[in-house]
């Protein structure tokens, strides 16, 4: 059964369509069976991957079309479920019904068995949409940028999943996304996350131009610029999920019958070669370094100092 993640902040404009995209394609790049469900009536998962859906979540929950017939593949291993405008005329419908916090759920639980992971998009707002997509996590993840109104969302957010879940409630990951290393207050505000959230904060998403760049060609930043600053801190951030929900990357898996292709497949990286040599440290600690492989590239990073590398691996 996947883990069903609901990456949920009650907040606009911080990062957690980014944040969706870039890890779930992560994920299918180290072989795991992913679904994006998108909740938001924007639609922007859609636009980000450069799908044009001809059926959505709308149909599924309320025309009651099986889940399976509105997923579209978008990229080897990555499928999604999209939403358009059209999502807008359905929350007052979905409001309606006595079971209207599990309509969600019960929608995607014929499909969930296929994947390893379903990452679930939210509005930026308590919408029963959001609420639905809370009751069906097992995990909520909460991107927020390093700025005082965002990182004030996050005990609003706290306050409703505890209300929602009850005492067993909580934010499993805090992804500091937008964050500018060269200004003070970015540096000030994620040590005071860590103080009060603890191992719960990743390592940050640095801001990138290329992460906003990129949705706007149907692209994830390891299609678009897999070199950039963007590309590394989601590599990195891919890996912590990885480890922390236990999953082990395999060869990617073959596409179920039921779910129609809309997105040419790229091209498949060779395998990563294996190395023989010695394990590597920190230049700058002395730490053995960590690694992980995303789109081509070998990124080596330290957990203690942030000291990061990347290396080609397409064509040697």
């Amino acid at each position: 059964m996947a883990r069903v993640i609901a990456v949920a902040n009650l907040k606009g404009g911080i990062g957690k369509t980014t944040t969706v995209v870039n890890v779930g394609a992560g994920l299918a790049l180290k072989g795991a069976r992913v679904l994006l469900v998108d909740t938001d009536a924007q639609g922007n998962l859609a636009m980000a991957l450069g799908i044009h859906p001809r059926r959505t979540l709308y149909d599924v929950l309320v025309d009651g079309a099986p889940a399976e017939r509105c997923i579209v593949e978008a990229r080897p291993g990555l499928d999604l479920l999209p939403a358009d405008a059209t999502l807008l005329g359905a929350q007052p419908i979905i409001a309606r019904r006595p079971d209207w916090s599990r309509v969600l759920a019960q929608a995607l639980q014929p499909v969930a068995s296929a994947y390893d992971f379903v990452l679930i998009d939210s509005a930026g707002s308590l919408t029963p949409l959001n609420v639905n997509a809370l009751v069906c996590a097992h995990d909520v993840i909460a991107p927020t940028t390093v700025e005082h109104f965002s990182v004030k969302s996050l005990e609003l957010l706290t306050l409703q999943i505890g209300r929602i879940k009850g005492a067993a409630g909580q934010v499993r990951m805090i992804i500091p996304t937008m964050y500018d290393p060269r200004v003070r207050q970015s540096g000030e505000l994620l040590a005071q996350l860590r103080t009060r959230y603890g191992d719960r904060v990743t390592p940050p998403v640095r801001v990138n131009v290329r992460l906003s760049e990129a949705p706007a060609l149907g692209k994830t930043i390891y299609e678009y610029d897999p070199r950039s600053r963007g590309a590394i801190d989601y590599a990195m951030l891919v890996e912590h999920i990885s480890r922390s929900f236990g999953f082990t990357a395999r060869p990617q898996p073959a596409r179920p019958p039921s779910v129609a292709p809309q997105h040419p497949a790229p091209p498949a990286a060779p395998p990563v070669p294996t190395r023989s040599d010695a394990p590597e440290t920190c230049p700058h600690c002395g730490q053995t370094l960590h690694h992980t492989h995303l789109a081509g590239y070998r990124i080596s990073y330290c957990v203690q100092c942030r000291y990061k590398k990347q290396e080609l691996i397409r064509g040697r």
